[in-house]
Order: C-alpha cells, then sequence, then structure tokens
C-alpha cells in the first residue's frame, strides 16, 4: 500500500533533520512544481508559488528522505505558475501576468548557477501571460 507522511503546511515552519525549524514558513499557492536529483546528496522538491509576491522555493531531502533545509530560490516576480525540469538538472519558472518573464534556476548547490536565476528568452522582450 501506499503511504504518506505530511511534512509542509502552508504558512508552518519545517522540522529539519538537525531538529531545528526551517527560516521560512511554507509557501502558499503552490503551482507548477517538480523534483531535482542531486545524486547521493539526496534531491529537491522544487515549487512555484503563485502569489502576487511570486517565487521559487526548494525543500531539501538527504537521501535518506530526511529534510535538510527549505529555502526561496527566486524572489522577486509575480505569479509563478507554469514551469518545468530541464534536461541539465534546473528549473524553468514563468510568471503569469502581462508582462512575466520565465526564469532558469539552478536548485543544486555546486552548480555555479546555484542561487543566481537567468531570464530566459521564452519572454522575450514584452514577456507575455505564461500559465
Amino acid at each position: 500500500g501506499l503511504e504518506a507522511k505530511l511534512i509542509a503546511s502552508t504558512g508552518n515552519k519545517l522540522k529539519l533533520l538537525d531538529g531545528k525549524k526551517s527560516s521560512l514558513s511554507f509557501h502558499s499557492r503552490l503551482d507548477g512544481a517538480g523534483v531535482i536529483d542531486l545524486g547521493s546528496r539526496g534531491y529537491v522538491y522544487v515549487s512555484n508559488s503563485e502569489e502576487t509576491a511570486g517565487g521559487v522555493y526548494g525543500l531539501y531531502f538527504n537521501s535518506a528522505g530526511d529534510i535538510l533545509d527549505y529555502i526561496s530560490l527566486l524572489s522577486n516576480t509575480r505569479r509563478n505558475c507554469g514551469g518545468g525540469l530541464t534536461p541539465w538538472n534546473s528549473w524553468i519558472s514563468c510568471e503569469e501576468w502581462k508582462r512575466g518573464q520565465c526564469w532558469q534556476i539552478s536548485a543544486d548547490p555546486t552548480s555555479p548557477n546555484y542561487l543566481r536565476a537567468q531570464k530566459t528568452m521564452i519572454g522575450g522582450r514584452k514577456g507575455g501571460r505564461f500559465e
């Protein structure tokens, strides 16, 4: 059978493996999401927030499934809705508003682009409403 465990709920801090609580409360209005494999280091659940303030968040697990950290991977965006994993293990997040853009995010702490979101060419000069 299937087993499930509640690990996060909107507005609450997460309990980490080291016994501490995450510095951020879990985001609301979850939308596009994916899982990035970090090999023997574990994996990251990345999730867009479709709040007006937007953003993308990363929930880090070790290979045993224990929660290590929860952080913001992208901020200063609006209504992050659709998204998808890339073949090179990054996440594309797109904004759902008139002049929205799409951003590439690396959630891998060993990547040279970690926490350095890059605007993609998808939105172009004028942007678009990406759902």
